[in-house]
């Protein structure tokens, strides 16, 4: 049993109340105006919101003092903060800025002691201490994350308006947040490592291999792969594709950047090594500029592997040119999903980190820069010699 040393006593547990535990799923115990919780579907909007509007604080609960994990769900469940790449969390700027948010609260507040956290894309974690204090609030874990999600809260407003990061609407979190008070080591030890686990298990359990529903020529895995990658924002018209990573040798996979920037057109970038050494190109095509170099490639007779995010169409489903380019070999369609497989923000991370990390070369269009492929890059730069 956790023993508060300060007050001479054990921390009283939560009688009464429904714990699941680490990797499990909590139970929320509101701040002050607790209204939501559960989670919803990315884009599902907050469902059942309405019905959520009584308090789940638990009066048997001491929140002046104690040891806490804690999680915060961003609005709508949307990625807004970072993205995963491989086993790592890889923040953008908004996601930086709320972790820098919460480790500069116990400057403000003394009586808060910080321990591990980890800023998922969508949903932070935290164990925390509050120590005992006798101007402590009567629910002081309300108080302080309501200074947490309302500091940070400001700082997406700002980056909202500025066009910096993706408009959710005017809140960056669900109303209410989960909480669970920590009244043993091994509690303690198991929200740890729950904490510590939790990037490596955001797509663990999202998808078989990549070629587990293929359509078209598979000898093109074997063939050299050159990515093009552009952010959802770009307009088609206005492509001028750059290099920005090419491997040393054949099959090399991690990604860098070579400080090779051309503003060369789309047909330019495209071709550049495609044409007279058999490389193919890769991508998911489904930003507009994608889209742009897929038809590119197919009126030129070029290659072409798409990774489809939600699963291969029929037949009758694919534009006339990309059919006919599966049936004479020049165009492979690979997923690890069914056809009308659901899309979100996790989903289309996952791919996009299958297309780079398959790749010998990568070109990219317009990147957003807080979106998911510019922190993707960034992030698989790190592991570049």
């Amino acid at each position: 049993m956790i023993v508060d040393t300060e007050r001479g006593q054990e921390v009283e547990h939560h009688m009464g109340r429904r714990w699941c535990g680490p990797g499990r799923g909590t139970v929320g115990r509101g701040g002050e105006g607790a209204t939501e919780v559960g989670r919803a579907d990315e884009g599902g909007g907050e469902m059942g919101e309405r019905y959520r509007r009584k308090s789940l604080r638990n009066e048997r609960i001491n929140y002046r003092a104690g040891w806490w994990a804690v999680t915060v769900q961003v609005a709508k469940n949307k990625s807004l903060l970072g993205t995963v790449v491989g086993k790592r969390v890889v923040l953008n700027g908004l996601g930086r800025a709320v972790e820098a948010y919460w480790l500069g609260l116990p400057g403000k507040y003394p009586e808060l002691e910080l321990f591990d956290h980890v800023v998922m894309p969508n949903h932070f974690h935290a164990l925390l201490r509050i120590h005992w204090r006798k101007d402590n609030r009567e629910h002081h874990l309300g108080f302080l994350m309501g200074r947490f999600k309302g500091g940070t809260s400001f700082i997406y407003g700002k980056m909202r308006r500025a066009g910096e990061v993706e408009d959710i609407g005017e809140r960056l979190w669900q109303r209410d947040y989960w909480d669970d008070l920590v009244t043993s080591d091994g509690e303690f030890a198991g929200w740890q490592r729950y904490i510590r686990g939790n990037p490596e298990k955001w797509s663990e359990d999202r998808f078989g291999p990549c070629t587990a529903y293929s359509f078209g020529n598979e000898e093109l895995l074997g063939a050299r792969r050159i990515a093009f990658v552009a952010s959802q924002g770009g307009r088609a018209d206005g492509l001028r594709a750059r290099r920005v990573w090419r491997g040393r040798e054949r099959g090399a996979t991690e990604v860098g950047h070579c400080n090779e920037r051309k503003g060369t057109g789309a047909s330019e970038g495209a071709a550049s090594g495609a044409p007279g050494d058999g490389a193919v190109l890769i991508s998911t095509f489904v930003s507009p500029q994608e889209r742009e170099a897929l038809r590119w490639a197919l009126a030129k007779g070029k290659r072409v592997i798409q990774v489809c995010p939600q699963g291969i169409p029929p037949e009758s489903g694919l534009a006339p040119d990309l059919l006919a380019a599966c049936r004479e070999g020049r165009a492979l369609l690979v997923s690890p999903q069914p056809p009308l497989s659901r899309l979100n923000k996790k989903t289309a991370a996952w791919y996009n980190e299958y297309v780079l990390r398959h790749a010998d070369e990568i070109w990219v269009g317009d990147i957003s820069p807080n979106g998911m492929l510019s922190a993707m890059l960034r992030g698989l730069s790190l592991h570049h010699p």
